[in-house]
Parts: structure tokens; C-alpha cells; sequence
């Protein structure tokens, strides 16, 4: 649809101040005090396929990625001009669709809060521009906003508490507002602040407020979106009485977007991610802990030839007998047990309350499986209770009883104490098939993370999905199939997204995934595998 008109005409030589000038298509005038810069653009005979959004009604056809050039002070990847060949390939690719995460402090000189650097402002201005040009919507965001961030080091001051830092924060939302008040709201809105946590709704709406009070004075029609409470994941209906819209997170289940991220902690001890989740727990317990269900890993499959397994022992408390039976017959039973000093455990644990060792050993022990067996159980018998990393299934013999044989893994991953082990079925191709209480899948994506947001369209409020996507050591063919499932949701449900980021770890472009083939491309590595995926669904 046309935008009251507009061609983009690359003419305008302008003076920012008395004694500086620039060129770009986009254009900064003085305001009437003449100390301030207005950005302005030709449109004359611009025309332009976005849809308009409003605050009840984000574009579904919202589409795109972060783009992370002032996503952090000083990063070498994080601090960068924005790259007009990075647009040029997301409007061919058809995305229209680019968040722009912006770290606070790049914005300001000598970290005052009311000084604002103009030469970091002229990098804004670009990227509006090219938003323009390209047909992009462009969303800004402050990723880091006085008194509050999710990333290091964390701000000295408080947002949700602090009068100061709450002006402050208004006062740069006002700075965008005029700067930009010419701007149509098919080409820009405004994301206040990425992923509030530790506040009530009522606080975080009252901080919303006076920052969209300080915009509204200068541009009373600016879309503007806040993220959900809760790191994004939980709706807010007093932000939507406020006429905002929201925008919420695609992380879920961490331990796979996020695996192995070195900025997660203990993000190295998750267990090896797979798509579907086939929740089970760790701890098998002995007969005589009677304060916890009984436990038994059972197994499934039609072992249609002699197999081996490979039982990686965690934890031993004290001493655990462990049983593994093949069709209700023994075929392996071991003592395990804790001690000081050094031992077949990679390290010995002391626990004073108990007066007991908690070894953890780490260590992967053999089982022959017979062939022709069609259930496998692993218990403990005696003494207290052992965790389990991961039980590996391996062919060991050429000739099958019947049928095909193939390597499976089971990997337990449920560090909660007490909780039922499910019985596990495994069919001739490898799928794995419990009780759907206990899988994450898509229906368990929509149901606990997409419901929420569900509901709140159908109530008349604006929302979308600011960011998702998945840390590049989580395995790539899981994390299409992850994807996938999330891209179906958000179809569903109506709404527009944009993956973190275009360029790295999470994205399509240099993401530095060991299990790719990338394709050269315009001086990238393209992950063509996951482009396809994303535009698929455009």
C-alpha cells in the first residue's frame, strides 16, 4: 500500500551543526530551537508493501531478524556501522522485518545520561534509512536502558526503584520520538526495553508509562511495543490498557537454544540436546528409600540382534546396587560404591549432613544385550540411589534375528528429585514414543508458551515474537526441527517474528556451526539449509 506517497531521492547535503555536514538519503533538519536534529526523508512517490500496524493488531507478516551492530559498547561485532548489503539480501530473501537491539551507552558521551553523541545517532538514522529504502520495518529497542539490563555487568543503578534512571529513560525515548516523528509507522516502531525481570506489573507498567507519555508528547501515533513480563514469556494486560502492544521470547526449553553458551552458566553440564524432549528423569532409587516412587528406566525396543549398552553412571549416594534385566532376566549386576580418596569416580564429594561420600563418577559402564530381547529395566536395588547421564545402544552383531538394527541413545534429563520415571518405546525407526505428559514437542511449545499470548490477540492486544532462535552447539538438525515446530506456532497464532540474529551464532549468516555445509555467499557463510526453512514460512 502507499505511504502518502514518497521516491527516494539521494540528494540532501544538510547541517547537523554550525560546523558539520554529512550526506545520506535520509535527511536530519534543526528543529526551531536549532539544537536538535530532525530526521527527514523524501518520500515523494515512495510506495511500499508493509502493513500498518497498530497497537491492538501487530502485522502478522512481520518477518526478519536482530541485528546486533549496537547491541554492545566497544564488542567488535556489537559496535559496527549498520551494512547496507545485509538489507539488500534480507529485502531479496522476502523479510521485512529488523529489530535493532541497542546497548544505552553507545547513544551518550562520557556516560551522562543527557548528552547524547550525534555520531551515534547518524548510525540510528542509517538504519532507518535503509529500513526505508528496503522496504524493512525497523524496531528500535534499548537492549541495555539505564537501571537495567539482562546482559554483563549489570547497571548500578535501578530502573524498577530509582527516580533518576526512570527520567532518564523516558528523556531517550522522548530523544527518538522527536528525532524521528516523520518517520510513517509502517517503516518504524518503538521496543522500550528487552526482557524485564525482578518487577511486578504494576511497577513495570508505571515505568512504561512515563516513557510513552514522554513519546506521545512528541509523536502521539508511534506504535509502540513493550516486551512481556518475565524475560519476555508473560503477557501484561495493564500494558495493553495502555494501548502498547508486546512482544514475546522463543528460548523454550533453554537447555537446547542455549546449550553450551559461555555466557550461560552450567549451560556445558546440559545434557546432549534432541527434538523432540522426551522427559526422564536421572535418579534411580534403591528399595528401602521410601520417601520417593519407586524407580525403573524400562525400555522398549525389538532388539533383533545382540546389542550393547553403554550406562553412564552419574552420582553414586554411598552405594547403589544397580540391576539391568533383559526380559525380567539379570544380565548385569554391580555394587557401585562411594569413598574418600581416589577411586574408579572422577572425583570424590564429602556431604557432612549425611555423613556420606556422593562420588561422582561420569563413567560409562558395558551391558550385552541378547538378541531377540524386547525389554530392557535398569533398578537399584540396595543401598541409596545413583544418577544416570545417559544409556547408549549400540548393534554389536552383522546378522539381525529380523528386521534392522540401529543405534539409539536414551538421555535422561530431569534433575527433579522424586520425580516418576515413564516407560520409553522405541520403534524399528528410532522414535521414541512415551506418555505425552512427558514430551516437549510443538503441542507442548504452544500450550505452555504460545497460549498465553494466544489469548491476549483474541483480547484485542498487539504482539509478537522479538526474538528466538537457538545457540549454535545445539545439533543442526535438531534445531530445525525446533525451529520448525515454532515457525508452525507462530503461524498459528498469528504473529510476526524475528530470529536472533541474521550474523552468528543463532543465525543464518557466519553462525559458526561445526555441523554445516555453508554456501559462499556475497562474502558470507550462508546456512542455505536454514534460510529455506525461514522462508518457507514468510
Amino acid at each position: 500500500m502507499g505511504v502518502k506517497g514518497y521516491p527516494i531521492k539521494h540528494i540532501v547535503i544538510i547541517m547537523v551543526s554550525a560546523m558539520s555536514f554529512f550526506i545520506f538519503a535520509g535527511k536530519n533538519t534543526l528543529d526551531e530551537d536549532n539544537n536538535k536534529s530532525i530526521f527527514t526523508y523524501d518520500f515523494t512517490g515512495k510506495t511500499t508493501a508493509l502493513p500498518v500496524p497498530t497497537a491492538e493488531k501487530l502485522p502478522s507478516s512481520w518477518k526478519g531478524f536482530n541485528l546486533l551492530n549496537m547491541f554492545y559498547l566497544k564488542g567488535r561485532e556489537t559496535d559496527i556501522p549498520f551494512n547496507e548489503k545485509e538489507f539488500k539480501m534480507m529485502s531479496d530473501w522476502g523479510f521485512n522485518f529488523a529489530r535493532i537491539p541497542i546497548d544505552y551507552r553507545i547513544l551518550i558521551k562520557s556516560n551522562n545520561w543527557d548528552n547524547m553523541n550525534e555520531s551515534a545517532m547518524r548510525r540510528v538514522d542509517k538504519v532507518v534509512e535503509y529500513g526505508i529504502k528496503y522496504d524493512i520495518h525497523i524496531c528500535l529497542n534499548l537492549h541495555r536502558a539505564p537501571g537495567y539490563t539482562v546482559a554483563s555487568p549489570a547497571e548500578t543503578t535501578n530502573l524498577w526503584t530509582q527516580e533518576k534512571p526512570q527520567e532518564a529513560f523516558a528523556r531517550m525515548w522522548g530523544f527518538f520520538a522527536e528525532r524521528y516523528k516523520n518517520v510513517p509507522n509502517e517503516y518504524l516502531s518503538f521496543n522500550f526495553l528487552n526482557e524485564p525481570s525482578g518487577v511486578d506489573e504494576k511497577t513495570y507498567a508505571d515505568v512504561i508509562k512515563k516513557a510513552a507519555h514522554a513519546i506521545r508528547a512528541h509523536d502521539s501515533n508511534r506504535i509502540l511495543i513493550a516486551d512481556g513480563l518475565d524475560y519476555g514469556n508473560i503477557p501484561s494486560y495493564l500494558i495493553k490498557e495502555l494501548g502498547i502492544a508486546q512482544a514475546t521470547r522463543g528460548y523454550a526449553p533453554h537447555n537446547i537454544t542455549h546449550y553450551k553458551a559461555n555466557w550461560i552458566e552450567g549451560s556445558d553440564n546440559f545434557p546432549l540436546p534432541t527434538w523432540p524432549v522426551f522427559l526422564l528423569p536421572k535418579y534411580l532409587y534403591s528399595f528401602y528409600k521410601d520417601d520417593v516412587p519407586r524407580s525403573v528406566f524400562r525400555i522398549e525396543y525389538d532388539f533383533n540382534m545382540a546389542y550393547s549398552l553403554d550406562v553412564n553412571v552419574g552420582t553414586v549416594s554411598n552405594e547403589a546396587r544397580l540391576i539391568v534385566k533383559a526380559d525380567g532376566k539379570i544380565i548385569y549386576d554391580r555394587l557401585f560404591k562411594s569413598g574418600s580418596g581416589k577411586g574408579e569416580w572422577t572425583q570424590a564429594v564429602y556431604n557432612r549432613r549425611w555423613n556420606i561420600y556422593q562420588n561422582i563418577f561420569n563413567k560409562d559402564y558395558r551391558i550385552d544385550i541378547p538378541a531377540g530381547a524386547k525389554a530392557i529395566t535398569l533398578e537399584v536395588t540396595d543401598g541409596d540411589w545413583m544418577s544416570v547421564n545417559d544409556l547408549k545402544f549400540s548393534p554389536v552383531c552383522k546378522t539381525a534375528v529380523s528386521g534392522t538394527a540401529i543405534p539409539f541413545s536414551v538421555t535422561p534429563n530431569i534433575p527433579d528429585w522424586g520425580a516418576v520415571i515413564p516407560s520409553v518405546k522405541v520403534s524399528a525407526n528410532g522414535q521414541f514414543i512415551t506418555e505425552s505428559a512427558h514430551v516437549q514437542n510443538g503441542e507442548w511449545l504452544k500450550n505452555t508458551y504460545i497460549k498465553p499470548w494466544d489469548e491476549l490477540i483474541k483480547n484485542g492486544g498487539g504482539a509478537m515474537v522479538g526474538e528466538w532462535g537457538s545457540h549454535n552447539r545445539t545439533p543442526h538438525d535438531v534445531v530445525l526441527r525446533w525451529m520448525e515446530d515454532n515457525l508452525l506456532n507462530f503461524k498459528d497464532a498469528g504473529m510476526g517474528w524475528a530470529l536472533w540474529n541474521l550474523t552468528g551464532s543463532f543465525g543464518v549468516l557466519n553462525s559458526g556451526r561445526n555441523d554445516v555445509n555453508y554456501e559462499n555467499y556475497n562474502g558470507y557463510k550462508l546456512d542455505r539449509e536454514m534460510l529455506n526453512l525461514l522462508r518457507k514460512y514468510l
